[in-house]
């Protein structure tokens, strides 16, 4: 626990020291917030042995593979309301809404079925341990870009249904 709180300490006094982007939009906030790249946060966080990191970092990359796969979809529908909000009918609000559930759901399968890997790999607590971190990244990602976007019932042109 001391670790994740050391991380969010230097987030907030070493954000502005980042200059590489990825053109992955959560993985550049993950840098911009704790001027680290993501791999060196998780790397530090989980303090696995010898063993145990050789089982998990095959597990970690295709696990992040499958993350950003469903990540660039998110911020595709993302993208889609912002750029859509000033002309949002019932259809398309419920066909974004509709794709951010399954996306949702989409990234709770894959975390399921990661936690079950890593477990098989290296235990439940460590797989506890890792797949709470990534919640936590996750939550955190989304948590700024709601605080980003309009919200609906803000939106000055938006009907009313």
């Amino acid at each position: 626990m001391k670790k994740i709180i050391v991380l969010l300490a230097v987030a907030f006094c070493a954000s502005s020291y980042i200059h590489a982007q990825s053109g992955d939009p959560e993985l550049d906030y993950i840098r911009k917030t704790y001027s680290k790249d993501k791999k060196t946060i998780v790397s530090e966080y989980m303090n696995l042995n010898m063993a145990d990191s050789a089982k998990f970092w095959p597990l970690y990359g295709a696990y992040e593979a499958g993350r950003q796969q469903i990540a660039s979809i998110r911020i595709n529908l993302i993208n889609q309301y912002v750029s859509g909000y000033d002309n949002l009918t019932p259809e398309s609000t419920d066909k974004l809404v509709r794709a951010s559930f399954d996306n949702n759901i989409s990234l709770d399968k894959l975390n399921l079925d990661y936690y079950g890997r890593i477990k098989n790999a290296i235990g439940a607590v460590n797989a506890a341990k890792y797949m709470q971190l990534e919640i936590y990244l996750q939550t955190m990602w989304k948590a700024v870009v709601q605080s980003n976007i309009p919200l609906i019932g803000q939106l000055n042109n938006t009907q009313q249904h």
